[in-house]
């Protein structure tokens, strides 16, 4: 589509005074006359564009097509390297042209070939097929391309070698064919043919105003109509002075065509190989563009490149559409004085291994390493399922030690859990990804004669591994193993090695930092070591359950794996007993179980009799540390004594009193706290002795302590105030009160999307917190934002709503849970729908009204019935008509609908013409009268 201006003459004829022939032959060989500098660039080439055009081939054709154009004479080929030499041009690029003269001159019979002296100046021999400089720089190490700690040239960076070539199927086309939905513009050239009664043909050309002059027909509209809709508009505008065209059956025809398409003017910034402006097809998109300049550097992103249009971006392009899955979705076409903009490649992540494509990637906000696997262009058979390791770079602010800390840290995650979408990992800037292969069961030692060290323990595949170039640390080692599992112990691993004297001597070794590779865990092995790696289990000290009450042996057991209530039950003794359950109350006993975050302890009550027959909670498993207590019979609940609780509970209700209850119990038979519980003070409602009426005992904290009427608690806390609640006894009938915290209030959230610094979740501070407070934490809105049309969605619906007035304060809005707020990028056109001669988008004028935008769409049709103008904000009237109806002012992103008539049943029939002329004539002589009449009356 680009030939990086080839025909821009504008350019050439700016540029050739300050250059001279020779500067115009050094810039065609670096690319084309795409790459012609303006009278503020130098005439040396600058080194930036040098080095990334030194290995970008160039087609030996398009080079003399190119020099040729110049009026140069190749047969002098050693003069013209010379003064591209002299003019910076890379040594590659010279020797291309001279092998393009060579390969000319070994096809044409009458072409010179090169001389001896030629040869000897050039430095390409006649067999030179692969010639290379006589001093061939070094490769340059220190490029910033690579991510911090990587060496350059290890990996490739994905998508850049696409841009290497450029062939000529990208090449300007100044002819169509074109597609229905092609947009003519003032500069395109039209053929129109008709034949049948009458016959001729004209090539128009649409001027600056988009008209087109057709002979003896006059003037048409061409420009802002797809070619589809211009010529069935051109073809009702033909039949009203050729009238076949609208017969059925027509016996005049017409055809329109687009016979050479305008030239467009855009401009390439940013990261790219030859920055500046260049003439375009105006079919092109931002992808034809790029292709044909070069491409973007591989310090420039291909996922972020701007399409800037009047100041604002009118789109981003991803080239991983293009590169990975074919295509753009909807590709947006360039415009004359468009600006292709390519900022600094954004995140970079390297993903080796078991993975098709091994390579750099840039990754966008929110793309994980499922995705990336994807672009990798996914794993490869022999990828380990188990597990996969990530190496995260960790920011300098966040190491405990910046001169002794690791500066990087290794996570492991499921790889079958990451391909089943069942678990998500996000990446970082620089991050590493490696995808582990099933180890090669031929690589453990086969026989002791071969150098090997052996790991044990906590890894998932422990064995003998031989020595050699993939496994040499203690960091291979423990990889080559394919890693610890979950239950490794990581601070402490034991190395042991045997010295000269075949004595044993153990190292420690800190896993996490042999893995990181801090030198002083990551310790070289030699032949004979073995590492081991314990389990957490293994270290832990013996864990126990307990049973206590009335059983023969109470005390505490060793926890065991699968243990169930019937077991810890047997183990007390007694209850298979029959004559000793007679002094044991079956009906009920409890588990005692702390919470997960060890604050507190729940009891679990259960029926003992079902337990010991194996029904129930027999088979419940046991946790270490819990405790089962079984109760004497006689604190055999009275089914007539009970104790009440309510308030912030979860769940409160009436159980069945026992002796020695306390408020922690009551507590526990109700699940425990809710989450809104009011901590500072507890009530229990009594029944007064003696006397009708009930009796408040306050449990405070601001009573002191020892008081039979008040206890004081800890601290707000509800393991304190369980510990406290434990003291305080309960009576029959006593009620425990307790109150939910009336400070406590729900969290509320918001959404903030679209053009605002950061965008995302917020918690409300307050009820009704105002708009402008939660704009103000997201950061504010964004250059690109457009607040003249931010949206606050709420329960599904659009609140109308004036977003500047909100930024000046004008005016605030108070926000409820789940609303939403949206703030678009700025639109810059606005809509207009409905019964006009030509529906779309029009480009926003500001302080325009609505006749102007209905006049840019060709006008209403006949019908019309209303026309309705929605601003961005959502607020929506009806534009009266009339003559002294005033046309209100539209704003940018503004919808303008013209709505239509419905047809009368009883105007459907055609209009008598005649019958209406009479009817006039009638009413006219029946005046003329009347006039006659009175003037003679008043004489």
């Amino acid at each position: 589509m680009i030939d990086r201006l080839t025909d821009s003459v504008p350019f050439a004829s700016s540029t050739f005074s300050a250059l001279g022939w020779g500067g115009l032959v050094a810039l065609f060989l670096l690319g084309g006359v795409g790459a012609l500098p303006t009278r503020a660039q130098q005439q040396t080439v600058p080194d930036s564009v040098r080095e990334d055009l030194e290995a970008r081939p160039l087609s030996p054709e398009r080079a003399r097509r190119r020099a040729e154009q110049l009026g140069l004479n190749l047969s002098t080929p050693a003069q013209a390297a010379e003064e591209a030499r002299r003019r910076g041009v890379p040594e590659a690029r010279v020797r291309a042209l001279l092998r393009a003269v060579r390969t000319d001159s070994t096809t044409d019979p009458t072409a010179q070939s090169l001389s001896a002296s030629d040869v000897a100046a050039t430095g390409v021999a006649p067999s030179d097929t692969t010639p290379s400089p006589p001093n061939p720089p070094a490769p340059d190490t220190t490029t910033d391309d690579a991510p911090p700690g990587e060496q350059p040239g290890a990996l490739s960076y994905f998508g850049y070698d696409t841009f290497d070539s450029v062939p000529d199927a990208f090449a300007p086309t100044a002819t169509g064919p074109v597609d229905d939905s092609y947009v003519v513009g003032p500069g395109d050239e039209l053929r129109l043919v008709v034949w049948g009664a009458p016959e001729f043909q004209y090539d128009l050309t649409v001027d600056r105003q988009g008209r087109v002059f057709v002979p003896d027909h006059g003037q048409f509209t061409a420009a802002g109509k797809t070619i589809d809709a211009l010529r069935a508009d051109m073809k009702q505008w033909l039949a009203q002075q050729h009238a076949g065209l609208t017969e059925t059956p027509p016996t005049v025809f017409m055809d329109l065509s687009v016979t050479r398409l305008r030239p467009l003017k855009v401009f390439v910034l940013g990261k790219v190989a030859q920055p500046g402006g260049y003439t375009v097809s105006a079919t092109a998109n931002a992808f034809n563009a790029l292709y044909s300049v070069g491409g973007p550097l591989r310090r420039g992103t291909l996922r972020r490149i701007q399409v800037v249009r009047d100041g604002a971006v009118a789109d981003t392009v991803d080239l991983y559409d293009y590169l990975a899955e074919g295509g753009q979705p909807n590709p947006v076409n360039l415009q004359s004085g468009d600006y292709i903009r390519v900022p600094v490649r954004g995140k970079t992540i390297a993903i080796t291994g078991a993975v098709e494509r091994p390579a750099y990637y840039e990754m966008t906000d929110g793309e994980t390493v499922r995705d990336l696997i994807e672009y990798a262009g996914g794993v490869r058979p022999e990828a380990y399922g188990a597990d996969f390791e990530v190496r995260r770079l960790v920011p300098p602010n966040e190491r405990e030690d910046p001169q002794s800390s690791v500066p990087r840290k290794d996570l492991n995650f499921s790889l079958d859990a990451v391909l089943d979408s069942t678990e998500t990992v996000p990446l970082s800037d620089a991050d590493r990804v490696h995808i582990r292969a099933v180890p090669d069961r031929s690589d453990p030692v086969a026989a002791s004669s071969v150098a090997s060290a052996d790991v044990t323990g906590a890894v998932y595949q422990p064995g003998t591994y031989a020595l050699g170039d993939s496994v040499r640390t203690v960091r291979d080692l423990i990889r080559a193993a394919n890693g610890p599992t979950d239950d490794a112990y990581r601070p402490h691993a034991s190395l042991l090695r045997f010295g000269e004297d075949l004595g044993e001597a153990v190292r420690s070794i800190h896993v996490d930092s042999a893995l990181a590779g801090v030198p002083r865990a990551n310790v070289p092995l030699v032949p004979g070591d073995s590492l081991h790696i314990p389990s957490v289990q293994s270290l832990e000290a013996t864990r126990t359950v307990r049973i206590t009450g009335q059983v023969r042996d109470p005390g505490s057991y060793p926890y065991r794996r699968n243990m169930t209530i019937q077991d810890l039950l047997l183990r007390g003794g007694g209850l298979a007993d029959s004559t000793y359950l007679n002094d044991v109350l079956r009906s009920r006993a409890d588990l005692y179980r702390e919470t997960d975050d060890g604050r507190a302890e729940r009891v679990i009550p259960f029926n003992l009799a079902r337990a010991l027959n194996g029904r129930g909670m027999a088979e419940k498993p046991l946790r270490p540390g819990d405790r089962i207590r079984i109760y004497p019979l006689r604190a055999e609940a009275n089914p007539d004594k009970f104790v009440e609780i309510s308030g912030a509970v979860k769940a409160p209700g009436r159980y069945d009193y026992q002796d020695n209850l306390s408020v922690k119990d009551v507590i526990l038979k109700a699940n425990g706290f809710k989450e809104d519980v009011y901590l500072d003070e507890l009530q229990i409602a009594r029944p007064k002795e003696g006397e009708p009426g009930m009796r408040t005992l306050r449990v405070s904290l601001d009573a002191p302590s020892g008081s039979s009427e008040d206890v004081r608690f800890g601290a707000g806390d509800t393991t304190h105030v369980l510990r406290a609640a434990a003291r305080v006894p309960v009576q029959h009938r006593d009620r425990v009160l307790v109150r939910s915290d009336p400070d406590y209030s729900k969290r509320n959230f918001v959404t903030l999307r679209g053009e605002v610094r950061f965008p995302g979740d917020y918690a409300l501070r307050e009820q009704d917190e105002p708009l402008s407070s939660v704009l103000e934490r997201a950061g504010g809105i964004t250059p690109d934002g457009y607040p003249g049309g931010g949206q606050l969605v709420r329960n599904g619906e659009r609140f109308v709503l004036d977003l500047q007035r909100v930024l000046r304060g004008d005016e605030d809005l108070g926000l409820r849970d789940g609303d939403e707020i949206v703030i678009p990028t700025t639109p810059n056109s606005v809509s207009v729908r409905g019964n006009v001669a030509q529906e779309g988008r029009i480009k926003y004028r500001e302080g325009a009204d609505v006749d102007y935008y209905l006049e840019r769409a060709g006008g209403v049709r006949d019908s019309t019935k209303s026309v309705y103008l929605t601003q961005a904000t959502g607020e929506t009237r009806k534009v009266e008509g009339g003559w002294f109806a005033r046309s209100p002012t539209v704003t940018d992103g503004a919808v303008i609908r013209v709505t239509r008539e419905s047809p009368s049943p009883n105007n459907q029939g055609s209009l008598d013409i005649g019958k209406t002329i009479r009817d006039v004539t009638g009413i006219l002589s029946s005046a003329l009268t009347i006039i006659v009449l009175a003037t003679r009356a008043f004489d």
